[in-house]
């Protein structure tokens, strides 16, 4: 599955990266509607992270405009804005690599049951 592979590949560097940047979460969560077999294996746990998303980011804007323009804001809510964005992408993305575990694992069990059924009835 290389397509899911690359999907993972930028699942995690939007994570796991120095900066987080709303652009590459839109741009691995546009990646990630190529994989429909694998996103309908995906739980409920990542449909909520992906409707809370926006609640960080709409408040990660606002407290940088008051901590920086303003200067009555605290360096902590933002901190705590990207902790619960990369908390969110963390579970899509855990959850995306397990449904797509998921799915290669019902296929390998689907093909070792076929080849024992053609092998069942070649041999009779």
């Amino acid at each position: 599955y290389p397509m899911e592979m690359i999907i993972s590949f930028q699942l995690l560097s939007t994570v796991l990266g120095s900066s987080p940047t709303a652009q590459d979460a839109c741009l691995s969560l546009a990646l990630m509607t190529l994989a429909r077999r694998s996103i309908a294996r995906m739980g409920y746990a990542a449909l909520i992270c992906l409707c809370a998303l926006p609640v960080p980011i709409i408040l990660y804007f606002t407290f940088y405009s008051m901590w920086l323009e303003t200067g009555n804001g605290n360096a902590n809510f933002l901190f705590f804005q990207c902790l619960a964005y990369n908390l969110f992408l963390g579970f899509i993305t855990i959850d995306f690599i397990a449904a797509t575990v998921k799915r290669d694992k019902a296929l390998r069990v689907t093909a070792k049951k076929e080849n024992i059924t053609i092998a069942k009835v070649d041999s009779m």
